[in-house]
């Protein structure tokens, strides 16, 4: 019985790990894979980010298998961006959004509106390659802070391969290593416990 009881606790500490980390890949220049879904975050809000290359899609056989892409986007162009709002108070809160560039200038915008539906979406052309900033602000008056303080900035890089990289794919790995040790090495703590408790 106590096999199966220490099986049973390794189940769920590890489901309940995997769990809490929404597994939505997004590309990225090279082909890199970003298995935890572009996951966005400051000191207040959480979101999940994707950029999608409209402007890539020739025909609807295409846009069924295109790849919403993470911190860099290869190609110029007309671009969709969707930002997945994952703090439940936040969707009853006004949110919107605004694409500066690397001047500062602002490129795209979205008007403040409550998102009942968790998603805000907006087009953006993209005419020149470069380091953009997508800016999340929330009107919070829980926070009592303004809502250029508390925004969650996402940098996103178009049409150009930043070196240096780390693979997103080879850290997904790494990370479920670690908890499949971190889990067997509780499993075996709580069985040399319960063999001191049985002396």
């Amino acid at each position: 019985m106590k096999p199966f009881l220490k099986m049973l606790l390794l189940f769920v500490l590890t489901s309940t790990v995997f769990a809490s980390v929404p597994l939505a890949p997004r590309a990225g220049v090279g082909g890199k894979i970003d298995m935890f879904g572009c996951m966005q975050t400051n000191d207040y809000y959480i979101a999940n980010f994707a950029v999608y290359a409209i402007s890539q899609i020739k025909d609807k056989k295409t846009a069924a298998s295109i790849a919403g892409f993470c911190g860099d986007l290869p190609y110029l162009g007309v671009a969709q961006i969707t930002i997945d709002l994952l703090d439940r108070d936040v969707r009853r809160k006004p949110v919107w959004v605004k694409v500066f560039d690397s001047k500062k200038n602002v490129i795209a915008e979205t008007a403040p509106k409550i998102e009942k539906q968790a998603v805000i979406s907006l087009p953006v052309n993209f005419q020149n390659q470069g380091k953009y900033d997508v800016v999340l602000y929330v009107e919070d008056n829980d926070l009592n802070t303004k809502p250029e303080m508390s925004a969650l900035h996402i940098p996103l890089v178009v049409a150009m391969t930043v070196a240096g990289e780390p693979e997103s794919a080879g850290g997904f790995l790494k990370v479920v290593l670690i908890v499949v040790v971190a889990a067997f090495g509780i499993g075996f703590l709580v069985n040399r416990q319960l063999k001191l408790k049985d002396v």
